[in-house]
């Protein structure tokens, strides 16, 4: 039997049956937009739990600390051990901030002078980030509250417009630091502060070495001592380590304030509920298809009476039902994607912009793949199913079934 006929056969079949169709191509276009809206935001979601949360920067630091009196062959043969445990990635010495003042009149303000930790990956919203072998240069945070004294009133200014210019800054011993900004980086990261300019660590640690040489202001507000940061490859192996290293040398781990276990248990709350939402549009899709194509019964029986095949009959239905899924599928996905841009990503932005947390959700080409090919199978099992059922039941019964 020539598929001309039979596709003559579905457009009449679907002239007949109007309100069924719609209704059909609705009910797949809200079943695109539910999973579709639960997948893209499940994904980013994942992503800031395990990468953001659970092994961030902060939580796969440790610190180890020498007196100043050691002797360096003493710290270098202790490090050397410490990096022979398994779990460490590198171990780097650990600069401290300093307390410095712009003289040139860009800022008015103290701020402390930072650095970038090793593996962080700061968020620059202008300009760029330098490199570590380079000196004299620095990040300043996107948006600066600098406090004026002379008027009493705190200036907003944007990171973006200090970029190029040459800060000159002066720590407590008077020493002069200069450095030129070369871009602004976000401070929703918690390792950040908004009162940190950011330096290579070599300056830092450069400059570290003039205040605590420089007796002429007294005692330095820093410590002699020298510490070093450990790294560990992942937040999972921090406490292995810390086992390990401990019989080496005291050991300890900063908190700068992340509250994991309340994030997580948040996190994995909404996690979940999007899980079991997909999982109840999948079924409700399944479901709504099956009593669909079920329902057809009298017209299957119809055409098993006039001569058509299982083959024939499976490709009737399918191929109707296929091209409204595509041209439902694309709408829906236009859809979601409308409403991600319009709803989704500012309400977001409302309640996570320029945290830790931020994030956008969108519609990958992979996600929409995937979505289209579990609905494409559901339709597939659905049109076998009826069909199989059909070669089962007597055909008079059929033909008296409503």
């Amino acid at each position: 039997m020539k598929n001309k006929k039979l596709n003559m056969l579905i457009k009449a079949s679907v002239l007949s049956r109007k309100p069924s169709v719609c209704f059909f191509c609705f009910f797949t276009i809200l079943s695109t937009i539910l999973i579709l809206l639960s997948v893209s935001i499940i994904l980013p979601l994942r992503d800031n739990i395990e990468n953001k949360i659970n092994n961030h920067i902060s939580k796969r630091e440790l610190v180890t600390e020498f007196d100043e009196n050691i002797s360096d062959d003493f710290i270098n043969d202790d490090l050397a051990e410490i990096k022979k445990v398994k779990y460490v990635s590198t171990v780097y010495r650990m600069p401290a901030k300093l307390i410095v003042k712009e003289q040139s009149g860009v800022l008015f303000d103290e701020y402390n002078l930072g650095y970038l930790h090793n593996d962080c990956n700061p968020i620059i919203t202008s300009g760029r980030v330098f490199d570590e072998s380079e000196t004299g240069v620095a990040l300043v945070p996107q948006t600066i509250r600098d406090f004026k004294s002379s008027d009493n009133k705190i200036y907003e200014i944007l990171g973006e417009s200090l970029i190029g210019k040459t800060l000159v800054l002066t720590d407590e011993c008077g020493n002069i630091h200069k450095a030129e900004v070369v871009g602004a980086y976000s401070t929703s990261d918690p390792i950040f502060s908004r009162y940190e300019i950011l330096i290579p660590q070599a300056d830092l640690l450069k400059y570290d070495e003039m205040v605590l040489n420089d007796t002429s202001e007294g005692i330095a507000s820093i410590s002699g001592d020298k510490s070093y940061i450990i790294l560990i490859d992942s937040a999972q192996n921090v406490e292995k380590a810390m086992e390990e290293i401990s019989g080496i040398n005291n050991v300890y781990q900063k908190n700068i304030g992340i509250d994991v276990d309340s994030y997580n248990v948040a996190l994995m709350i909404l996690f979940t509920s999007l899980m079991f939402f997909i999982i109840i549009a999948i079924f409700g899709f399944f479901m709504f298809l099956k009593n669909y194509i079920n329902n057809r019964t009298n017209e299957l029986a119809l055409y098993r009476s006039l001569g058509y095949k299982s083959k024939h009959i499976f490709y009737i239905i399918f191929a109707e039902h296929f091209v409204f899924e595509i041209l439902s599928f694309t709408m829906g996905a236009i859809i979601t994607e409308l409403l991600n841009i319009l709803i989704i990503n500012p309400y977001i932005y409302t309640f996570a912009g320029n945290t830790l947390m931020e994030m956008t959700v969108n519609i990958s080409i992979l996600q929409a793949v995937c979505v289209f090919l579990l609905l494409f199978v559901i339709l597939l099992i659905e049109c076998r199913n009826a069909v199989k059922k059909s070669e089962k039941t007597d055909l008079t019964v059929l033909l008296r079934e409503r």
